[in-house]
């Protein structure tokens, strides 16, 4: 019987075959890293690194969205820091014209206020801080400007009754209502009896509802105050590497709004305080409006321009403001200074505790991606020399067989052609 190349040649093209098939597998390895590209190949191996792939990803999320939360609350912690050092600043001037009424002269009353309200506006740029384009005291709405203030000081302003004033808004999108901006007013004036501030509260809404609705409204004091407590009762928790979904209480607050930071009234004990009793909470709200580092100054700058169109002969009688009055008022906020600084520090020291406790998460995730990383080799990891080695090994393997099929394809022409 007589054997041709060509009785062999379909045997050598499958042994071809199967060697470029074990070369590609060994480059696949080598860039991929891993022993089994399937779960045939090893179930058990395989499924496990897939549960290992999900946790280092769910690991390696976290810390990157933890640099952005360390991130904003940074700009809050600084922005809390600088109301307080411009707070320092004002008391300064507070004392001056608590002990230096007696001798103070127009010209110097005027250069007090124009201090008190430069300083004032410092904290409104401050609580208007942005990070990477969005307002750090928004709240759960970080892309509306949340604060801005009206200065009526002679009370000449359209729609003043004549009174001098200073008005807080706080301009807010609330969840759902993404087209509609909800504004809220505390209006500062001077009591006439008491010689302290005392608010007024009114807002408007703004926009476009759900359905295509355009919505223009007028806020009375009491709905305008459910806003407000609506808006210092969100909350921003995040799953970010401690606490448990099930719990949210567990989780950690990332924002935190202005009017919480001003009043020293975190949104959780609201939310309990809301529960237990919502006019309490709402009462609460009020009498912390007026003890804000903003109602206090408000209540200095009034004060001094009361004194200050005394002194100009524009109040005389029962409108008149005497150096009695002026302490009594600068008295009075002295008195609860201190306690509202101590709210800005104490919202100051919460938000450096939240980031401390990132930090740490961050380094602990840091372990938790290295032992992962650890478990992944064990299982489906490769020795990058060993397979590299294998790969050439595969490589000259198949030129080899390449090199031999083109011996057979002449072979197989002359058996042709003696046939």
């Amino acid at each position: 019987m007589r054997v041709t190349a060509r009785t062999f040649y379909k045997d050598y093209a499958q042994t071809v075959q199967d060697l470029h098939s074990d070369l590609n597998r060994s480059i696949e390895q080598v860039s991929s890293e891993r022993k089994y590209d399937s779960a045939e190949d090893n179930p058990l191996a395989y499924y496990e690194s897939k549960r290992i792939d999900n946790q280092y990803t769910d690991a390696d999320t976290k810390n990157t969205v933890i640099n952005d939360v360390k991130n904003r609350l940074y700009q809050q912690e600084e922005g809390a820091l600088s109301i307080q050092k411009t707070m320092r600043s004002i008391d300064t001037d507070l004392l001056k014209l608590n002990n230096g009424s007696d001798n103070f002269d127009l010209t110097m009353a005027e250069t007090m206020k124009t201090d008190l309200v430069e300083r004032m506006n410092t904290m409104e740029n401050t609580l208007n801080t942005t990070y990477e384009n969005y307002y750090v005291y928004g709240g759960n709405d970080m892309t509306t400007m949340p604060f801005t203030f009206d200065e009526d000081l002679e009370g000449t302003e359209k729609g003043s009754d004549g009174t001098p004033s200073i008005t807080l808004n706080f301009a807010h999108k609330f969840p759902g209502e993404s087209d509609i901006t909800t504004t809220m007013s505390v209006k500062y004036t001077l009591d006439d009896d008491t010689r302290t501030v005392k608010a007024a509260y009114s807002g408007t809404r703004k926009g476009t509802a759900a359905d295509g609705t355009a919505v223009n409204e007028t806020m009375d004091e009491d709905t305008t105050l459910e806003y407000i407590k609506s808006a210092m009762m969100e909350e921003g928790r995040m799953s970010l590497g401690y606490g448990t979904l099930n719990d949210r209480e567990t989780l950690p607050d990332t924002f935190t709004g202005g009017l919480n930071m001003l009043t020293g009234i975190d949104s959780s004990g609201l939310k309990a305080m809301n529960q237990a009793d919502s006019s309490k909470a709402t009462e609460n709200i009020k009498t912390q409006m007026t003890q804000t580092p903003i109602a206090l100054t408000a209540q200095a700058i009034l004060a001094d321009g009361r004194y200050i169109k005394t002194l100009k002969g524009e109040k005389t009688g029962d409108e008149a403001f005497s150096v009695k009055d002026l302490n009594t008022s600068i008295g009075d906020v002295l008195g609860k200074w201190d306690d509202s600084e101590q709210r800005v520090s104490n919202t100051y020291r919460e938000l450096g505790i939240r980031e401390n406790a990132l930090e740490d998460t961050q380094t602990r995730l840091a372990s938790l991606k290295q032992s992962l990383q650890s478990q992944y080799t064990d299982k489906v990891g490769i020795d990058t020399y060993d397979a590299i080695v294998k790969m050439y090994s595969q490589q000259y393997a198949y030129n080899a067989a390449v090199r031999v099929g083109s011996n057979i394809m002449q072979s197989s022409l002359f058996d042709y052609v003696r046939s």
